[in-house]
C-alpha cells in the first residue's frame, strides 16, 4: 500500500503522539482479572450488568463497594477496598460517577492495576471549561502513573475471545459467535456495542473498544492493540475525529506493518472546517475530502455507509489477497444474476467471458434453458445437484481470469441453505479463492445467515450494491503499491528563503517565482506601471497578450475587472490598462495597484486548479482538479496529504471525472499527463516544506496540453 515517508514533515508543529506500544495495553484490553468499583446490588446498574457480562469469563472477578463488603453479588465477592483484593487486577472498571473519580485513580494506581476503564461522562464533552480542566488533570494524573484510561464517558471493551465483556451494555452473554476475524473500534460507543450486536447473529469478532472522550487512549492506540491479536484479521473502525489527525497515518503504518487490512467509516463529514480564505481551494476541500485523502494515505479502506462497515472488514477478514480481478458470478436465478452484473458493470468492475475449459464444464452440466456464461446461471436444475454445482463452481475458480466467485443464494430455506453455506465454504477452501454469498431473502436473520457470519471463509452481503462496491475497495486496495519516495527540487531551499511571513499576500508574479524555483513550469510575463509600458511589453511578448492587475491586496483580480483577454494591439493594451486600474481603484480604493502583468495569451489546453492549504488535522494538504466553471459546480477535485510522488499526483489526476479531457477526449490530442502530475509533485514539496509557513497556495488556472503545462495565475498567502 502507498504509505507517508514522514508523519510530522510539513505540518508547522511538533510531530505527533506515537502510538501506545499494544504490550502496555494487554493486561487493560485481554484481562486475566477484573476489578469492578462501585458494583452494586441491583443487576440494571452499570457496575451490576458489567459483572454480570463476565458470567463467562474464567478469569477472578472481583466487586469493590465498602457497603456489601464480604458479600457475594452476581455470584462474586464483594470487597470493601481496591486494597483488599488478594492481587493487583489488570482491568479495573470504575462505575463511579465524575466526582468520585480521582480517589478510584488513585487506589488503582496504589494497586498496581493494569489499566482503567471509566464510564463516567460529565467532562469535556459539556464544554464547560472547568469540566475540560478536570478531564486534562486525569489524564495528566493517569499517564504520569503509566496507567492507561479508556474513556472516559464510553461503554467500554470486549475481548470476544476471553469472554471479557466490560461493558454495561446489557446482554453480552447473548454473543455466541465464534470469536476470530476482525476487530471493532469505535468512537462512539453505542455504535461500536451495535456494530457488537453482530455477534449475537453469528458474526465472528474477536474484539470490541470503545473511545468515548478519548482521554488517553484514542480510536489509534485501541486499533493497533487489536491489530497485533493474533485473532484479528481485519479492522472495522468508526470514528468522529482526533486531537491530531496525524496520528491516522501513524495507525495505517502499524496495519502495513501487520499486514492486515483497516476498514473506516467518518461519522461527521459535513465542511464546517472549509471556510474558504484567500483562494477557492479552501471551499473545494472540505472536511470530508481531507479524511477520505487521510485514509487513503494511511493505507485504510473507507466505506461511506455504516451498513457497509462489518460486511466489508468481513470480506477483507475473509477473502486474503486477489489472485485476479476478474468477477465470476454463478447463479440458480437468471434475475439475480442480471442485477449482480447490472451492480457489477455500473461500478466498472472486469466480468470476462469464461475460459474454454470453463465453458465445457458449464456447457455439459447446465441444461440448455439456462447460461453456461458469465453470468451464469446454473439454473435450479443444475444448483440442486450437489456433484453439478460443485464441478461448475469449481471450473470458475479455475479460470485464471477470475479472483471472486459471487453467488447470490435468492431463497432461505431453514433445512436446507446452511448445507449449502457449508458447501460454499468448502468449495472456496478447495479452490484457493473467496466465494462471496449475497443475500437475496427479506428473511434477513435465518440459519444460512448464521452459517455464513460464523464461517472464517465466506463473506455474507445483505445488498447487492454493498457486495459489489467492496469487491472493488478490496481490488482497488491491493493493488496499490508503496509510493516511491518524494524529491527535494534543487530550487527548493531558494523558494523558501524567499517565503515573507505575518500573513502576506504575495502577488501573482511573486507566487508564480516561488512556483517556478522548485520546477513548476509558469507563464512569461513583464510588469508595467504605465500604459505606454504596457503597450511595449505586449510588442516585446508578442500578441495577443493578457493584461492582469498587479496588487498585493487583491487576490481575486476577475472580481474587480482586473483582467483582459486576447488584446490584439498596442492601441487595446493602453485602453486595457486604463479601464483595468480604474476599476481596481473604484472596487478596492484603498489598495496599492503596482501596475498591470502582462503575458501572452497561454497555449490551448484543459483547464485545471491546483491549490493547498494547511489543514487542523492533517498539515498540509494539496488538491488539483477540473479548472473553469466545474471546479465551482461539480467540485471535481482530488485531495491528498503533502507532500505527493510524482506516482500519487497522477493518480489524483486518473481520479478525477475530468482526466477523459487530459486523454484525449473526443479526438483532441491527449495532454502531457507526466508533466502536469511533476508540476503537482513539486507544488505539493513547496507546500510540505514550508512547514507551516504558507496557510494557502493557488495555481489557477494550470493549462495543460500535450506541449505540456503551464501555471498562468498563482497565489500564496502566508500564515501569520
Amino acid at each position: 500500500m502507498q504509505q507517508p515517508r514522514s508523519t510530522g514533515h510539513g505540518s508547522g508543529r511538533p510531530g505527533p503522539e506515537p502510538l501506545r506500544d499494544p504490550a502496555s495495553l494487554r493486561r487493560l484490553l485481554s484481562p486475566g482479572s477484573v476489578a469492578v468499583i462501585g458494583v452494586s446490588a441491583e443487576a440494571t446498574r452499570f457496575g451490576g450488568r458489567t459483572v454480570t457480562n463476565l458470567v463467562n469469563f474464567a478469569g477472578p472477578v472481583w466487586g469493590v463497594n465498602p457497603k456489601y463488603a464480604g458479600q457475594e453479588l452476581h455470584g462474586r465477592l464483594c470487597y470493601a477496598s481496591l486494597d483488599e483484593l488478594p492481587e493487583s487486577p489488570d482491568c479495573v472498571l470504575i462505575a463511579l460517577p465524575r466526582e468520585q473519580m480521582m480517589p478510584a485513580v488513585e487506589a488503582c494506581i496504589a494497586k498496581g492495576a493494569g489499566g482503567i476503564i471509566a464510564f463516567a461522562s460529565g467532562y469535556g464533552e459539556t464544554g464547560l471549561a472547568d469540566r475540560l480542566a478536570e478531564e486534562a488533570r486525569l489524564r495528566d494524573r493517569c499517564r504520569a502513573a503509566g496507567l492507561p484510561l479508556v474513556g472516559v464517558n464510553c461503554l467500554g471493551i470486549v475481548d470476544h475471545v476471553l469472554k471479557a465483556g466490560v461493558t454495561f451494555m446489557p446482554e453480552y452473554v447473548r454473543m455466541t459467535a465464534p470469536a476470530g476475524g476482525v476487530a471493532i473500534t469505535s468512537q462512539s460507543g453505542a455504535l461500536g456495542y451495535a456494530l457488537m450486536q453482530a455477534a449475537e447473529r453469528g458474526y465472528s469478532v474477536c474484539h470490541m473498544t470503545t473511545a468515548g472522550n478519548a482521554t488517553d487512549l484514542d480510536v489509534c492506540d485501541l486499533a493497533a492493540y487489536q491489530l497485533s491479536m493474533p485473532e484479528c484479521r481485519a479492522v472495522a473502525l468508526a470514528v468522529e475525529g482526533l486531537r491530531d489527525g496525524r496520528r491516522l497515518l501513524l495507525l495505517g503504518e502499524a496495519a502495513r506493518r501487520a499486514g492486515k487490512p483497516i476498514v473506516a467509516l467518518k461519522l461527521g463529514r459535513g465542511a464546517a472546517g472549509a471556510a474558504a480564505a484567500a483562494s477557492h481551494t479552501g471551499s473545494l476541500a472540505g472536511s470530508a475530502l481531507a479524511w477520505s485523502a487521510a485514509f487513503k494515505r494511511a493505507g485504510m479502506v473507507e466505506v461511506e455507509d455504516f451498513d457497509a462497515l462489518l460486511e466489508t472488514a468481513a470480506l477483507f477478514a475473509k477473502a486474503g489477497k486477489p489472485k485476479a480481478p476478474g468477477v465470476a458470478i454463478v447463479t440458480a436465478s437468471g434475475g439475480a444474476g442480471i442485477m449482480a452484473a447490472d451492480h457489477a458493470e455500473a461500478l466498472g468492475l472486469d466480468m470476462p467471458q469464461p475460459c474454454d475449459a470453463a465453458r465445457a464444464v458449464l456447457e455439459a452440466a447446465i441444461p440448455d434453458f439456462g447460461a453456461a456464461r458469465n453470468p451464469c446461471d446454473l439454473t435450479a436444475q443444475a444448483a440442486g445437484n450437489p456433484a453439478s454445482f460443485g464441478k461448475c463452481v469449481l471450473a470458475m475458480m479455475a479460470d485464471p481470469q477470475y479472483g471472486v466467485i459471487v453467488y447470490p443464494q435468492v431463497y432461505s430455506h431453514f433445512q436446507t441453505t446452511p448445507g449449502r453455506i457449508k458447501e460454499i465454504a468448502e468449495l472456496a477452501e478447495q479452490g484457493g479463492k473467496p466465494i462471496i454469498v449475497a443475500w437475496i431473502p427479506e428473511q434477513l436473520e435465518a440459519p444460512g445467515t448464521i452459517a455464513a457470519d460464523a464461517s472464517p471463509v465466506v463473506p455474507l452481503f445483505r445488498s447487492m450494491r454493498r457486495l459489489m462496491n467492496a469487491i472493488r475497495l478490496w481490488l482497488q486496495y491491493y493493488a496499490e503499491r508503496e509510493d516511491a519516495a518524494v524529491a527535494r527540487p534543487a530550487g527548493l531551499e531558494a523558494a523558501l528563503a524567499a517565503l515573507p511571513g505575518g500573513g502576506a499576500v504575495l502577488t501573482e508574479a511573486e507566487a508564480k517565482l516561488l512556483f517556478a524555483k522548485v520546477g513548476v513550469p509558469v507563464v512569461e510575463e513583464r510588469r508595467a506601471t504605465t500604459a505606454e509600458a504596457a503597450a511595449e511589453a505586449a510588442a516585446a511578448t508578442g500578441f495577443p497578450v493578457v493584461l492582469k492587475l498587479d496588487s498585493p491586496d487583491i487576490a481575486h483580480k476577475t472580481e474587480v475587472g482586473g483582467v483582459k483577454l486576447n488584446l490584439g494591439d498596442a492601441g487595446a493594451v493602453r485602453s486595457a490598462f486604463a479601464e483595468i486600474t480604474a476599476s481596481a481603484k473604484h472596487h478596492a480604493p484603498t489598495a496599492r495597484i503596482d501596475g498591470v502583468l502582462v503575458q501572452r495569451m497561454s497555449r490551448k489546453g484543459v483547464e485545471l486548479i491546483l491549490g493547498g492549504r494547511q489543514d487542523g488535522q492533517f498539515g498540509p494538504m494539496v488538491l488539483v482538479g477540473s479548472g473553469g466553471v466545474q471546479a465551482e459546480l461539480w467540485k471535481d477535485v482530488a485531495l491528498d496529504i503533502a507532500p505527493v510522488s510524482p506516482a500519487r499526483a497522477e493518480a489524483m489526476l486518473r481520479g478525477l471525472k475530468g482526466f477523459a479531457l487530459l486523454d484525449g477526449f473526443r479526438g483532441a490530442p491527449k495532454a502531457d499527463v507526466a508533466a502536469v502530475a511533476a508540476a503537482v509533485s513539486a507544488f505539493s514539496v513547496l507546500l510540505a516544506a514550508a512547514d507551516g509557513r504558507i496557510e494557502e497556495a493557488e495555481v489557477n488556472p494550470l493549462i495543460a496540453g500535450d506541449w505540456g503545462c503551464l501555471a498562468v495565475d498563482g497565489l500564496i498567502k502566508c500564515a501569520d
